[in-house]
């Protein structure tokens, strides 16, 4: 039961909420990890690339568990990105005494590949995330309002170089976007 107790720690993310919303509320985190477990496994599956999927989908899985203590850091605010990195570097010690031991180990190595950015899969990964998160907000124009295409490109560019298929739909949605209004609301 004390493992159990331990484990229990990562449904608390099922209540840690961002910015983008869902219907009249807030996404939680935990749905969040699920869409870009589905759209990791989509992309993977079109764009045929040589990757570990189980290590990706891990990957996907982990890497946001410190929201449970940290909270989200919305794209827009680069002065609580500094206070985040802290605040996040905190949640993951923690998380690493309270979650049973071996998982702790696993979610350890995980979190750190994931930040590191080293591998493929790491890579990918966050690339994901970054596109996940776009592509659920193509459902809520509203909040959109006072961004622009130069500040989106800008943020995400960067995460999809090395992968053809994601550049594809990162453009094809910004287009969807100009056509449709989302940019330079007031």
């Amino acid at each position: 039961m004390q493992d159990l107790d331990k484990f229990r720690i990562i449904y608390k993310l099922k209540s840690i909420y961002r910015l983008n919303s869902v219907a009249d509320r807030h996404e939680s985190t935990a749905e969040h990890t699920w869409s870009s477990l589905i759209l990791a496994d989509w992309i993977l599956s079109e764009s045929k690339l040589n990757i570990d999927e189980k290590k990706v989908y891990e990957l996907l899985i982990y890497h946001d568990l410190v929201e449970i203590y940290a909270g989200d850091t919305p794209i827009n605010l680069e002065q609580k990105k500094i206070i985040q990195k802290e605040k996040e570097h905190e949640a993951f010690e923690r998380l690493t005494t309270e979650l049973p031991s071996s998982m702790a180990k696993k979610y350890s190595a995980l979190f750190n590949e994931f930040e590191d950015g080293k591998t493929i899969e790491s890579r990918f990964a966050k690339a994901v995330d970054n596109l996940d998160a776009e592509l659920h907000e193509l459902d809520y124009k509203k909040d959109w309002k006072g961004w622009n295409e130069k500040f989106l490109r800008d943020k995400k560019i960067n995460f999809f170089h090395e992968f053809p298929f994601m550049i594809k739909i990162f453009e094809e949605s910004l287009k969807y976007c100009n056509e449709n209004g989302f940019f330079n609301q007031e």
